[in-house]
């Protein structure tokens, strides 16, 4: 198998067949004819360690949600001012540090995307398989949504952005990619490339939408390899949080989020109950067979899914930096083994974070997730935890009709 990493692209020998695609191809049919096909037995794949190990240094893993009630939201001590959510949904979710995206790293962020844009022109996408075209898009959209929120950081709210209004475009459909000489947005890549390439549930828990409502953004890049079971992973936290799927009342209650995919949901109430019931853990999945078959999609919680809530206010005195700074040194650190604006990329990484870290004291907010995380971590340590797994569908659900074939299930 033959791997080359962004920068490699550019001075790799290969015999490329060229796409002849018009600039000027906007239309939806354009987006979509111009990425089909793949190749099942092809030897070629991307090696994305260098934006695994930005992600390894910039977002922070929290776990699982246990659906607890966070309780109120605290004042820093000697203020009367409230900062960041307070949903019950406020301490889910992973949380990326856009403060480490500013400055001279977002030049490197944005020469590391547009790295990722111009491998088509090196190598036509159809030449990829198809699991490597979905890491391929993934990693491009999950990368240009971390530079497109960092472009209007701070910020708290991103509702704002996320919709257009009349000539106003919000981020997630302005025209800021070019990939084998077709302008794409972010709607572009998840509504006329993904949804008709796949019609596969899966692939929008790959997509991060920089919200604590979303799904969650990985800790490392999406891999040709490990795709599926990735986005599995993924939607197997969305659907057991709040964020995700709650009930009341024998009403399941789903995130908007899905709502923006029903097109992976023919019939929407039927097929989702079905995909919710496949992915959760089993005490949900029992409430989920035994709920109504009608599903409300409400839930939403707009605020950036940053560390510091998009602000950095001055906390208590006695917060320890430590315990966030060793949250996030999971991996290596140094530029070794990268080169170009993957090798400037890593020398940031570790050196941003650190210093961000040891010199910044932490909002309340920031302070109770991590108490949050510490507990559930603890729980887990200690052995609280039952694995069991449900193979039936409950009966008036059903798995057909929701995927792909060639693809795995939702």
């Amino acid at each position: 198998m033959i791997h080359m990493s962004f920068k490699s692209f550019a001075a790799a020998v290969v015999t490329v067949v060229a796409i002849a695609i018009p600039c000027s191809a906007q239309a939806t049919d354009t987006a979509i004819t111009a990425f089909q096909g793949d190749t099942p037995d092809s030897g070629f794949s991307v090696d994305y360690g260098d934006l695994s190990k930005i992600l390894n240094q910039t977002v922070w893993e929290t776990g699982h949600s246990d659906r607890a009630n966070p309780g109120r939201v605290s004042a820093r001590p000697g203020s009367r001012i409230v900062r960041g959510s307070r949903k019950n949904t406020r301490n889910e979710g992973n949380r990326v540090d856009f403060h480490s995206f500013l400055g001279d790293n977002y030049s490197v962020m944005v020469a590391l995307r547009q790295d990722l844009e111009r491998i088509p022109e090196n190598i036509p996408l159809r030449r990829f398989s198809r699991n490597e075209q979905l890491a391929y898009w993934l990693n491009l959209y999950n990368l240009t949504v971390l530079t497109q929120i960092a472009g209007i950081f701070p910020e708290e709210q991103l509702k704002r952005h996320y919709f257009s209004d009349g000539n106003d475009k919000g981020l997630w459909d302005e025209k800021v990619l070019t990939v084998g000489g077709v302008q794409l947005s972010l709607n572009d890549i998840h509504h006329k490339i993904l949804i008709p390439k796949y019609r596969n549930p899966l692939i929008m828990y790959g997509l991060f939408q920089g919200v604590i409502g979303g799904p969650n953004i990985r800790d490392e890049a999406y891999t040709g390899q490990r795709v599926w079971d990735q986005l599995k992973a993924n939607a197997r936290e969305f659907v057991n949080s709040n964020r995700g799927a709650r009930i009341r009342d024998r009403i399941i209650r789903t995130s908007y989020f899905y709502e923006v995919n029903e097109a992976l949901f023919p019939d929407f109430d039927r097929d989702l109950k079905a995909h919710l019931y496949k992915h959760a853990k089993p005490h949900f999945a029992d409430r989920i067979s035994d709920a109504s078959s009608k599903i409300g999609t409400g839930q939403s919680n707009w605020f950036i899914a940053d560390l510091y809530g998009g602000n950095r206010s001055i906390a208590a005195a006695s917060v320890n930096p430590a315990a966030l700074l060793n949250a996030f040194t999971g991996g290596g650190s140094g530029s070794e083994g990268y080169s170009g604006q993957a090798g400037d990329a890593m020398a940031w990484g570790n050196m941003a974070i650190e210093k961000n870290m040891s010199l910044t004291r932490f909002p309340i907010h920031v302070v109770e997730s991590v108490r949050k995380v510490q507990f559930k971590n603890k729980k887990l340590r200690e052995g609280d935890v039952q694995i069991e797994e449900y193979d039936e569908v409950p009966v008036d659900a059903d798995t057909t009709g929701a995927g792909t074939e060639g693809d795995p299930e939702q």
